[in-house]
Parts: structure tokens; C-alpha cells; sequence
């Protein structure tokens, strides 16, 4: 900043970035690289944990509040130049379908209007693939239209949050990311699948030939900031690696974590069975499976347009891997 003179402005306040949902895996991700390059970053949570702890020891000022409390946000929203609102409801195994709009979509909403009464200058909202609504078998990309009609759930309510982001775009600068299934350091959900590869737990395959659509966490956060900075307002960026098949995923993670992969290739059918027998279980006992259908879609997702746009280098799959096994190792 600078002074009426033209001089440096020293005494000028730094911007400082908030991001809400920055104790999750994506969240703390971009907290961790916007605090590494020297940015003040403040942090939404809605109480005190040990990952809160943890943000806080590397700078970030952590601060109590809730998205779906509107009274909450205008004191964690003022002073910020820049909001990064990755805090949503991702479950897709969550008892209550009305909570993903009252999180996802009202939360979003939320927190736009304090950002707007505050005078922030960008927005980025952390959207999903599922938001695309990809019909299957296509290979979706960032002006790909939503499929059929919408049913209560995750993909719907990402869908009506970017909806709201979009309509605010003559007001400050906005823009959606859309990741693929994020895995990496820090995952809670899709890791398990991984974890239960590397442990031998998995001797078959389910869905071989179906696309999984992946994508590293330090990329989500690394393409984040490049579409906060460089992005088209009003625009979504899809981040995604280029898709690979069930089979093929697995082919890799044998060959980075030194496994032999599953011999045996479920038929579809069979497969299928399995997996709502699987859930219904799981459902029952209140505990969610290490995959879904939401998890593993029928489409592929185009994540070119970041690279091309935004510059986004994406990390080859066995680093990516790899890192990921030794932090899961690590018990990370």
C-alpha cells in the first residue's frame, strides 16, 4: 500500500485473508500455503480443537464463529481483503439431506453477505465436481449443464452455493473451484480406501472400468490461490488430474506403495449388490463406508482449463501417492 504521496504506507494494515472450514483437510491446506508465503490468515472455526491448535501455532489467527450463525460472521469477515469459504457438509452418508442446504447453501449464503457489507474485495467459494451434475459416460468440463433433475443431497447443494457465489459477481471479484475426490495428507474419508489397499484388506476389484477422478490436496490449494488471483470472476475452475479407471488407480497405487494389486475383478452387477449390502450395514451401525457412488462417478472431468488459465502444474500421481502413503504411515 501506498500513501497519498506515492510513499510506502508502512503503517498501512495488511490484508488478511479468511478462511472458513480451515481446520479441514483443503481448508488447512490453503492456510498452510498462504501462511508460508507470508500472508495474514485468519481462521473460522467453530470451536477449539487440536487442529485449531495447530493453524494457530503456524500463525493464523483463529477465531470462534459458525457459518450457519449469521451473527457469528461480520467480526470474523472485517479487516479481510480476501475469503476463501471451504466449509461445507461433504458426507454423503449424513442422516439429515435438509442439513446440506441449511450448511452448504445457507451457510454460503451467509457468509457472502457479510463479505459484501464488509467491503471484501475476492471471494472464492470451494465447490465439487458433484456440482456439475456430469451425465455418465461423458467427460464434463467447466460449462457442462447439470443432468436430470437434482435430488436432495451434496451435489444439489454445491450447485445452488455456486449459483449464489455467481449472482454476486458484479459486486467484488468471485470464483468457484471444483475439485475432484481430494486425497492427501490430512484425509479422513477417502485415505481409508487407500489405507485398506496398503493393508491387504482389499483382495478384489469393484467397478474397474468405471473413472475415478482424483485430485492431491496441495493442488486444490496451489489452484485456489492462482484462480483467486488470476481467475474470471464469476467463473468455475474444475481441478482434476486426468481421470483414471478404478483398475488403473489401483495398478498405481501397487506400484508406488510395492503391493500386488487385486487378482479378482467383480462383475458390475455383483459389485453393485455388494456395495448397497455394504451400506446398508454400515448405515445401520452408524459408520460409513471407505467409498461411495458419490466417490467413484461415471464421468470424467476435464481439469485442463486451470492449466491452461491459471498456470496450475498438477502433481504427477506417484508423488502425489506416495506422499500420501508416507503421511498415512506417519499416522497423518
Amino acid at each position: 500500500m501506498t500513501s497519498d504521496t506515492g510513499e510506502p504506507n508502512i503503517d498501512a494494515p495488511r490484508p488478511v485473508a479468511l478462511i472458513t472450514g480451515g481446520t479441514g483437510m483443503v481448508g488447512g491446506a490453503i492456510a498452510r500455503m498462504l501462511l508460508e508465503r507470508g500472508d495474514l490468515v485468519r481462521v473460522l472455526v467453530r470451536q477449539r480443537s487440536d487442529l485449531a491448535f495447530e493453524i494457530e501455532a503456524l500463525g493464523a489467527e483463529v477465531v470462534l464463529g459458525d457459518v450457519t450463525d449469521p451473527g457469528t460472521i461480520p467480526g470474523a469477515v472485517r479487516g479481510c481483503s480476501d475469503v476463501y469459504h471451504c466449509a461445507a457438509l461433504v458426507d454423503p452418508f449424513h442422516w439429515n439431506l435438509d442439513d446440506f442446504d441449511r450448511i452448504n447453501v445457507e451457510g454460503t449464503r451467509n457468509v457472502l453477505d457479510a463479505a459484501l457489507a464488509s467491503g471484501v474485495q475476492r471471494f472464492l467459494h470451494m465447490s465439487s465436481i458433484a456440482a456439475l451434475g456430469a451425465e455418465p459416460g461423458t467427460r464434463a468440463n467447466e460449462n457442462t449443464v447439470p443432468f436430470g433433475s437434482w435430488k436432495p443431497g451434496y451435489g444439489r447443494s454445491k450447485w445452488r452455493s455456486e449459483e449464489l457465489v455467481r449472482a454476486a459477481a458484479s459486486d467484488m471479484h468471485v470464483v468457484s473451484v471444483n475439485p475432484a475426490i481430494v486425497f492427501g495428507p490430512g484425509d479422513r474419508h477417502f485415505v481409508r480406501l487407500i489405507d485398506a489397499f496398503v493393508r491387504g484388506r482389499l483382495p478384489v476389484i469393484a467397478f474397474a472400468m468405471r473413472p475415478m477422478p482424483l485430485i492431491y490436496v496441495d493442488d486444490v490449494a496451489r489452484g485456489s490461490l492462482l484462480a483467486m488471483e488470476q481467475g474470471e470472476s464469476g467463473s468455475r475452475y474444475i481441478l482434476a488430474q486426468p481421470t483414471l479407471t478404478v483398475g488403473e488407480f489401483f495398478a498405481e497405487l501397487a506400484e508406488v506403495s510395492g503391493r500386488r494389486p487385486p487378482c479378482v475383478r467383480l462383475p458390475d452387477w455383483l459389485a453393485i449388490a455388494g456395495a448397497i449390502a455394504w451400506s446398508g450395514v454400515s448405515l445401520a451401525r452408524k459408520r460409513r463406508p471407505p467409498i461411495s457412488s458419490f466417490r467413484i462417478g461415471p464421468a470424467e472431468f476435464d481439469g485442463g482449463r486451470a492449466t491452461r488459465e491459471l498456470g496450475l502444474e498438477y502433481t504427477s500421481f506417484p508423488d502425489a501417492i506416495d506422499t500420501t502413503l508416507k503421511a498415512l504411515s506417519q499416522g497423518n
